[in-house]
């Protein structure tokens, strides 16, 4: 193990900063946390590193791999499984002419296990990277994606194939935690092999890869809002302990939003006390329009009329066992609050009050949801699990549940805890939204209206539940139970509902 460069002094010359030099550095209070020594730095590197190696290889990060000398993301592979698509920085793809926006591309893409995935094809510069407009630099310009000859398939920790990485399409990104990964250089403080030296004067681990994560915060956005960057604190606590650097160029920069990971960035480079990136947000068109596939987190997260939503198996990211998901108190949303291990009847029904954007009128609904467990459907709330799928939610809404919807197009958003059965550390509140445009005729609007919980009902009123079925308010003295509180009194629900209404079809 060599570290010449390290041992020539704490301060890392400016001379050598470039777009390229840059390592996934941690600053000193992290590496003495992490059982560094400030005096003895080449001995104690790789001690200090490997917790941040064992967090590189969580699951959020699976996508991550590499190319050449540079950090790439695998995106996903296309519908004939020929091809996949690894997005990473422009620099990393123009070496050979960096005025031509598209050509032929030569090399490997390999998943963090250094396995060969995909191989030569064809490279896409970002839609500013030649012909820069006014506003731009190379930052916010330094963005590519590679659609490459694939070879094997990208697996997770189970041996089944890696669900797709989600692109962020918001935003939320400035002042949120950003999590930095890439296979570059080590150091400390402003330390840091160089990326022109011999290769006598790089670091190399005893075993393993250089690949590692750390973290900052996105501070600013410029360069007409497609360019970010995040700082480092090079000697004092801080949330922005880590930059960026040689073999880190091309890695994706991750958030979580409404509870999910998220690719917010590309990494160009940066300076002494900053790692800077292009913002993944402003150029989710551009690549929806070479890889129509991509997923992106506002359709990833949003219940439709015409299609399931699958979430992604959270129960990779606790320590043991599985995730439930159980419906908080909330204004427009009530479903199963309280979490069980029962497979139970393999459903789970959510009610939600939804606004017609035409009409501005308040509609409930009811989504089916269920946790698919390997080898049967069971309640979101259940924790039992089977197989190697533990915990993906599935949401669906169907017209046979909401008969007596009127036509319309009804928007707005609920959330979802997910908890852990044996990690009872694990809790993130997941953000969903509805999107449901039904057509006219799709589900006609009711003869009788909708019932409402607490509004006046006299003897003989007519109303409509979410099935379609019709009930009529009993006669004195029972019509008094007809506005009761809804668990006990609502038509065809409740649990005395019968001393309030009856059915009438």
């Amino acid at each position: 193990m060599t570290f010449n460069t390290l041992l020539r002094g704490l301060v890392f010359s400016t001379a050598l900063l470039s777009a390229n030099t840059f390592a996934l550095i941690i600053n000193h209070s992290t590496f003495i946390k992490n059982g560094g020594d400030i005096n003895n730095i080449p001995n104690t590197l790789e001690h200090a590193y490997e917790p941040l190696r064992k967090q590189s290889m969580l699951a959020p990060f699976a996508a991550v791999g590499k190319i050449y000398a540079c950090t790439a993301t695998w995106l996903g592979d296309s519908p004939d499984g020929k091809k996949s698509y690894i997005l990473t920085a422009a620099h990393c793809a123009e070496y050979k002419d960096p005025s031509v926006s598209s050509g032929r591309y030569s090399g490997q893409f390999r998943d963090r296990h250094d396995r060969l995935i995909a191989q030569d094809g064809v490279y896409y510069l970002g839609p500013y990277r030649v012909n820069r407009p006014d506003g731009f630099g190379g930052a916010s310009t330094d963005i590519a994606l590679l659609v490459l000859n694939k070879k094997a398939t990208m697996t997770d920790d189970q041996g089944q194939p890696l669900s797709q990485p989600w692109l962020y399409d918001g935003a939320a990104e400035l002042g949120q935690n950003v999590s930095l990964l890439g296979y570059g250089n080590w150091g400390t403080g402003q330390v840091s092999p160089q990326s022109n030296a011999s290769s006598a004067d790089h670091f190399l681990p005893e075993k393993g890869s250089m690949r590692a994560w750390g973290e900052s915060y996105i501070d600013a956005i410029w360069e007409m809002d497609h360019g970010m960057s995040a700082p480092y604190q090079p000697e004092q606590p801080s949330k922005a302990w880590a930059r960026l650097a040689p073999g880190d160029s091309g890695s994706a920069w991750w958030q979580q939003h409404q509870g999910f990971w998220t690719i917010v960035g590309v990494t160009n480079g940066g300076s002494e006390n900053s790692s800077n990136a292009a913002r993944v947000s402003q150029y989710v068109g551009w690549i929806k329009s070479l890889y129509p596939q991509v997923r992106t987190l506002s359709e990833m997260t949003t219940v439709t009329a015409s299609q399931t939503l699958a979430l992604p198996d959270l129960a990779k990211e606790v320590s043991e066992g599985s995730v439930t998901y159980r419906v908080p108190q909330q204004d427009n949303a009530r479903g199963p609050h309280d979490v069980h291990w029962d497979l139970g009847p393999g459903e789970s029904e959510i009610r939600i009050n939804l606004q017609d954007i035409n009409s501005g009128e308040y509609h409930p609904l009811t989504l089916r949801a269920w946790r698919d467990v390997g080898c049967d459907k069971a309640p979101m709330n259940s924790a039992v699990n089977c197989g190697n799928k533990q915990s993906p939610l599935l949401l669906k809404y169907l017209g046979e549940d909401n008969k007596a919807l009127p036509s319309g197009h009804y928007k707005g958003s609920f959330y979802i805890l997910a908890e852990g059965w044996h990690d009872k550390s694990y809790k993130n509140k997941l953000m969903l939204s509805a999107d449901i445009n039904i057509s006219e005729g799709h589900n006609s609007k009711p003869r009788y209206p909708l019932y409402q919980p607490g509004q006046y009902y006299k003897a003989g009123d007519r109303v409509t539940d979410r099935q379609g079925n019709i009930y009529r308010c009993r006669n004195f003295p029972y019509n008094r139970f007809c506005q009761g509180e809804s668990r006990f009194y609502a038509p065809g629900s409740g649990t005395h509902w019968s001393t309030a209404w009856s059915r009438v079809r």
